[in-house]
C-alpha cells in the first residue's frame, strides 16, 4: 500500500510526526520532500497521486484555503477517484464550502497516540475502496505558480526594454497582492531583488523595485530569507546594498554599484557600458 500526503509547509512538523507513525506501521508513505534535484517536480507529484493507494490530505486553513498546490493535488485526486482521507492537523475556520465536506475527517495530534490509531484505521478502510483509474485519465492540472516561472525565465533571459521591465514589475506587484502564502510572496520578492541586480535594469525600474521591497520588508523578515552572517558582515563594512547610485565619475547620471562600482551606467533610462 502506497500513501500520498498533501500538506502545507506550515504544517510540516505535524506531518513529519504523522509520517513517522504510518511508517512505523509498515506503510509506504510518499511526500514531496523525496523530490530530487533536477526532477520535474509537478510531473513527479501527479504521477505519485495516480499511483497511490490512498490520498491523505493534511487538512488545515493553510492547506485548504491558502495553498494552491494542495488544492490542485486534492482536485486531481478527486478527479482520479482515489480514496481520500482528510486528516486535520491544524485549525480549520470552516468546512462547509470545501470539497472535503462530505468525507469523514480524522483528527490527528502528535501528542495523542489514540489519534494515530484512528488515522491507521481510516487508511485501512479507504484502501479497501481502491478502484482502477478512470479511462481516459482526467486532464492534468497546470503547474501551480506557472506564471511566476514564466516571469522568472524572462528575467533570466534579460535584455528587457523599459516597458517590458515595468510590465514584469507590475505583474509581480499584483502577485504580491493575490498570493496568500508568505513563502510564495517571499519568492516573488527574491525575483524582484534578482531583477534589480541585473546590469540591464534601468533606473526607473530599480527605483520602483526598491519601493516594493521596502513596503514588504515584513514578509522578508518572516521568511528569514537573509543570511545573518552575510548581513552582519555587510553592516560592519558599511557597504550599501546593490543598486543605482549617482555616478561618482560624473560622466553619467547613474552607475550600478554591487559591492564595487561596475561598468554599467545609465542616462535617462538608457543603460550603457562605460568602464571606469
Amino acid at each position: 500500500m502506497t500513501l500520498f500526503i498533501s500538506y502545507s509547509r506550515l504544517d510540516e512538523e505535524a506531518v513529519k510526526a504523522l509520517t513517522r507513525g504510518l511508517e512505523a506501521a509498515r506503510l509506504n508513505v510518499w511526500r514531496d520532500h523525496e523530490l530530487q534535484g533536477g526532477d520535474n517536480w509537478w510531473s513527479v507529484i501527479l504521477e505519485r497521486i495516480r499511483s497511490c493507494s490512498v490520498f491523505l490530505f493534511a487538512l488545515s486553513d493553510a492547506s485548504i484555503n491558502r495553498s494552491k498546490p494542495c488544492k490542485a493535488e486534492l482536485e486531481y485526486a478527486i478527479a482520479l477517484r482515489r480514496p481520500i482521507v482528510p486528516i486535520q492537523v491544524g485549525p480549520v475556520s470552516s468546512m462547509r464550502a470545501m470539497p472535503l465536506a462530505e468525507l469523514q475527517i480524522v483528527h490527528y495530534s502528535p501528542d495523542d497516540a489514540t489519534t494515530g490509531f484512528a488515522v491507521f484505521s481510516a487508511v485501512q478502510q479507504a484502501a479497501a475502496r481502491l478502484a482502477p483509474l478512470p479511462q481516459p485519465l482526467p486532464p492534468a492540472p497546470p503547474i501551480p505558480y506557472g506564471y511566476l516561472l514564466a516571469l522568472s525565465r524572462k528575467i533570466d533571459v534579460g535584455g528587457l526594454t523599459l516597458d517590458e521591465q515595468m510590465r514584469i514589475i507590475n505583474d509581480l506587484r499584483q502577485a504580491l497582492i493575490d498570493e496568500d502564502e508568505d513563502a510564495v510572496r517571499a519568492d516573488i520578492l527574491r525575483m524582484l531583488d534578482e531583477m534589480r541586480r541585473k546590469p540591464w535594469t534601468v533606473v526607473r525600474a530599480d527605483q520602483e523595485i526598491s519601493r516594493i521591497l521596502a513596503s514588504n520588508e515584513d514578509v522578508r523578515q518572516r521568511e528569514n530569507t537573509a543570511s545573518p552572517a552575510v548581513t552582519g558582515a555587510a553592516e560592519r563594512r558599511n557597504i550599501p546594498p546593490p543598486g543605482w547610485y549617482p555616478d561618482p565619475t560624473r560622466r553619467h547620471e547613474w552607475r550600478w554599484f554591487d559591492g564595487d562600482w561596475t561598468p554599467w551606467a545609465s542616462d535617462r533610462g538608457v543603460t550603457v557600458q562605460d568602464p571606469l
